[in-house]
């Protein structure tokens, strides 16, 4: 029987794979931001670390490609395990290099308006690229809406409020969804936000609009503890039924209390003896009747 070798010994605030989860580094190549993932686990798939990171990082899961100890990409339905992501491993984030993703969401990501409007996200851009060549018409038009819409995603997860109005005053879809079904209203939530979840709210977001774990924007807010986001995007959602709520001009009688069915001023207290006062029950003619509830005949209590 072989032998397994020595374990070392746990260093002070790590925690041993078998006893359950612990939390690795991120690092975006495009752009140097670190980011902490917790509630990893050697079972976890590399598929969904990748959904962890749509709302962490800022990256749609379907555009990301992530690495361990060298620059090979991970298959999504590898495990932590095999390959050999441990507590507080340091793995590497990147955008798949085609169709000039990679410079579209760094533009995105850093704020940077003049560059990003060169790589192609608004209806009249001249921008493109060996695959998009192979496009026209309507094909083309879809291919830049859904880049500028990837755009938008990006510029609301980091706050750009001038990327987010360039884009959307240029055509650019606000109700976008990533495979995720995640929408940039989602993504400026997940990140604290709030000028720009107003910004997109304004312009026809959809707060009620779930993504695939049947979560919406106001959701995600709670879930990622911003609590401003949460009030702004729970009192816009008052606001928004209220504004659907339609009084009225005529009541049917069915609908209507006591006080609005009978005259105001009829009398509906009685005086006792000893200064005792007493509650008339207005009620309809004969409702009780035959019941023990029925009034006294021959009595009128008003």
């Amino acid at each position: 029987m072989a032998s397994r070798g020595r374990v070392k010994p746990l260093q002070p605030g790590t925690t041993s794979p078998h006893d359950g989860h612990f939390t690795v580094k991120v690092r975006l190549l495009e752009t140097g931001e670190k980011f902490l993932v917790a509630g990893c686990s050697q079972r976890m798939k590399v598929g969904e670390l990748k959904e962890k990171l749509e709302l962490l990082a800022g990256i749609p899961q379907n555009v990301q490609t992530l690495s361990h100890l060298d620059d090979g990409d991970m298959p999504d339905s590898s495990t932590f395990k095999f390959n050999g992501i441990f507590p507080g491993a340091k793995l590497s984030l990147s955008v798949w290099p085609y169709d000039g993703l990679t410079d579209l969401i760094q533009f995105a990501a850093t704020g940077n308006l003049a560059k990003l409007i060169g790589v192609g996200v608004t209806p009249d851009s001249s921008f493109n690229t060996e695959n998009s060549l192979r496009f026209s018409g309507k094909e083309k038009k879809e291919w830049l809406a859904a880049r500028s819409g990837l755009a938008l995603y990006v510029a609301s997860h980091r706050g750009h409020l001038h990327i987010i109005r360039f884009l959307l005053q240029n055509g650019c879809n606000v109700q976008y969804k990533t495979h995720l079904g995640n929408t940039p209203l989602h993504a400026a939530a997940a990140t604290g936000k709030y000028d720009c979840t107003d910004e997109l709210l304004a312009n026809g977001a959809q707060m009620r609009d779930p993504n695939r774990e049947g979560h919406t924007a106001l959701d995600v807010a709670r879930l990622c503890g911003h609590k401003k986001v949460e009030r702004r995007l729970f009192f816009f959602q008052w606001e928004e039924r209220a504004a659907n709520l339609s009084i009225k001009t005529h009541l049917d009688p069915s609908e209507l209390f006591a006080h609005q069915k009978h005259d105001s001023k009829l009398k509906t207290w009685l005086n006792g003896s000893h200064a005792k006062r007493y509650m008339a029950n207005l009620i309809p003619f004969q409702e009780f009747q035959g019941s023990h509830l029925s009034a006294p005949p021959k009595k009128n209590l008003v």
